[in-house]
């Protein structure tokens, strides 16, 4: 199988600033310095951002090794490849950063609209469904009972002169895997929507088997 590669950048608020970093459009773009002479390409990497108290953390996780790119300072970027073995655990702890969303057919006063469209979900019991059903998909299942979903600031951004705004809630818990070939699949293509905007990544970190 091929490798891949989990990369991290940590800069302060003032570096974000001064390299244009000023919404989640503008970190994809800069990703994408990363990977040089791809023009055209599809994108194979997956991105996380994290506002921190020091600054911006950036993870990249990617089917090709990355470059660091020239806005980043030399001491803020670290690279590596994943281990072969890493995805072949049978349990993890999750962090997954979403952008849950249904498709809705009518407006407010229930008359049919011409096109439909997504929009947000809030409800924990409904933020809990739509887990399942992507878990489903990516093969692996987790507690809703012992899942916390965190509500994190909505996103906005400016691509092409239009602005977007994408809802953002972060899964917190334990998974099990049910199909080692789908959750491994799932974690280097990511879960949901909006995955060139820094939504799908799954943190993991392996749980020790008993005994």
């Amino acid at each position: 199988m091929s490798a891949h590669f989990l990369s991290k950048i940590e800069v302060d608020h003032e570096t974000a600033y001064k390299a244009g970093l000023r919404d989640s459009y503008a970190w994809h773009q800069k990703t994408w310095i990363a990977f040089p002479g791809r023009d055209g390409a599809a994108r194979d990497f997956l991105t996380r951002l994290d506002d921190t108290n020091q600054g911006f953390r950036l993870l990249i996780l990617s089917c090709s090794e990355p470059a660091r790119p020239d806005w980043c300072p030399e001491p803020a970027w670290q690279s590596r490849a994943v281990p072969e073995d890493f995805f072949a655990h049978s349990a993890y702890r999750f962090s997954l950063l979403a952008n849950p969303t249904k498709k809705v057919r009518s407006d407010a006063a229930g008359n049919l609209l011409k096109n439909s469209r997504r929009v947000p979900l809030s409800r924990r019991e409904d933020l809990l469904d739509w887990l399942a059903r992507k878990a489903k998909d990516a093969g692996f299942s987790f507690d809703p009972g012992t899942t916390r979903t965190v509500p994190r600031p909505r996103q906005t951004f400016v691509k092409k002169g239009e602005a977007g705004l994408h809802s953002a809630t972060e899964f917190v818990g334990t998974l099990q895997v049910t199909d080692p070939a789908l959750f491994r699949q799932a974690a280097i293509s990511g879960v949901g929507p909006a995955k060139a905007f820094g939504f799908g990544m799954l943190c993991l970190s392996p749980v020790a088997s008993a005994g």
